[in-house]
């Protein structure tokens, strides 16, 4: 139930590079033209953020916190994003980016100056563009319609393949990580050897004396954000089961799906399953909440018609920025604001000092809350795509999508939903 829409998988080629996916970023505010920061909108492609950061500190000479960003943007591909350095230590900056660039691909755009420094989340959101190949005209016709009928109705904002590594698995070492600081955590057969992995793993940033607190601080952070990133998507999951079930069954039904799944074994809750093994938890845990609820319960949910149901607690943001409240009731009318954008509910991501759903809403996402030591937020559950433009070239059977996603969207997971089909990490992919 990963997918929240029925349509079949669309068939054509996707690959992950920095020709054929560009993503530029789009500020928050304007900057004010003065001031102790001097804001550098650079180009990149085919690095991370932080080597990009790693490079300007070198060249600069610089300590890599000093340099100020709002976003983290993708390796594989062409990114445009801004960044701050102290405007006393950027003498001669068009020259030093002249070297950078022949050593790099990285070229600056522009520059001004601003009196703060960038802050992580401090943008808008970003502008993409995909190209999708191998496409035939019947699929193109396909992809077009269902690429603006996902953008307008929305789609989960699921944490896209890119955060949790090559093999999918960094959660794992993010869990094992947070369970070296927490005597309550029990160590699965599942965990047990990533646990043990931690001494092997990349020990010249955990263990090497060579290595810094902070790198090695930055390192157990990125992990666990994984880890939380992980649980929030299985919660997530679990709502797009639940949304599924309401949208294209009768209550009859659901009190059938219920007592049918809810008695198969949830490994979510004995090993905090494998990837592979999330949508069978997700199905078993909706069954289990459904079955707990009485006739005139599923009756109020059934009568919802958006794409992704609502429930009653759930803890929402207006969108797209606002402040935090709790949906009491989900009336008719409130499914309307939210089916034209007025708010999000929002999910979980663990930590301390937690801000919770409540009633229904808290019943099914206390199974994906975890004890992490870590600062705890609130995210978008629901988001929608803006100022979206379809171009097909039979010629060479090719599309091009242009879109805006707000800040911490990922369109790949926007992609997945339209074409259906699941998109792999740091590799060309082909849908099958």
């Amino acid at each position: 139930m990963y997918f929240a829409y029925a349509h079949a998988p669309i068939e054509c080629y996707f690959a992950h590079s920095a020709r054929d996916f560009v993503v530029q970023e789009l500020p928050l505010y304007d900057f004010s033209g003065s001031g102790e920061h001097r804001i550098l909108k650079v180009r990149k492609k085919n690095l991370t953020t932080f080597e990009l950061i790693g490079i300007i500190a070198k060249y600069f000479n610089l300590p890599a916190k000093s340099i100020g960003y709002a976003g983290l943007k993708d390796k594989h591909a062409t990114t445009t994003q801004y960044l701050s350095i102290p405007a006393k230590n950027a003498q001669d900056f068009h020259a030093r980016f002249n070297s950078i660039a022949k050593e790099y691909d990285i070229k600056l755009l522009d520059s001004t100056l601003h009196s703060n420094k960038l802050r992580l989340g401090h943008l808008k959101g970003n502008r993409f563009f995909m190209r999708l190949k191998k496409l035939t005209p019947a699929n193109a016709k396909k992809l077009e319609s269902t690429f603006i009928h996902i953008a307008q109705n929305g789609f989960p904002n699921f944490f896209g393949f890119q955060r949790f590594g090559i093999n999918g698995d960094n959660y794992l070492l993010g869990r094992a990580l947070n369970m070296q600081h927490s005597a309550k955590s029990t160590i699965t057969i599942y965990e047990a050897p990533y646990l043990a992995l931690l001494t092997e793993l990349v020990p010249e940033l955990f263990y090497s004396p060579s290595t810094s607190t902070k790198q090695k601080r930055a390192m157990r952070e990125f992990f666990i954000s994984s880890y939380q990133s992980f649980l929030f998507n299985g919660w997530l999951r679990a709502r797009i089961c639940l949304s599924a079930w309401v949208r294209d069954s009768s209550v009859k039904d659901l009190q059938e799906f219920a007592r049918h799944y809810a008695t198969k074994p949830s490994k979510l809750e004995s090993s905090f399953c494998l990837e592979r093994a999330q949508d069978a938890c997700a199905t078993t845990l909706c069954a289990r909440f459904l079955q707990s609820l009485p006739k005139a319960a599923l009756e109020s949910l059934h009568k919802q018609s958006q794409a992704f149901t609502l429930l009653d607690g759930d803890l929402c943001c207006h969108y797209p920025h606002g402040k935090l409240f709790t949906l009491d009731i989900p009336t008719r009318a409130e499914c309307e604001r939210f089916f034209h954008q007025g708010f999000s509910p929002t999910g979980a991501l663990s930590g301390q000092n937690l801000k919770y759903a409540h009633n229904l809403a808290r019943q099914l996402e206390r199974n994906f809350i975890s004890p992490i030591l870590a600062p705890s937020s609130r995210r978008y559950a629901w988001v929608w795509a803006s100022d979206v433009e379809y171009i097909y070239k039979p010629q060479v059977a090719q599309a091009e999508l242009h879109f805006s996603l707000p800040s911490g969207a990922y369109a790949t997971s926007f992609l997945e939903q339209i074409l259906k089909q699941h998109l792999k990490s740091q590799s060309p992919t082909q849908s099958k």
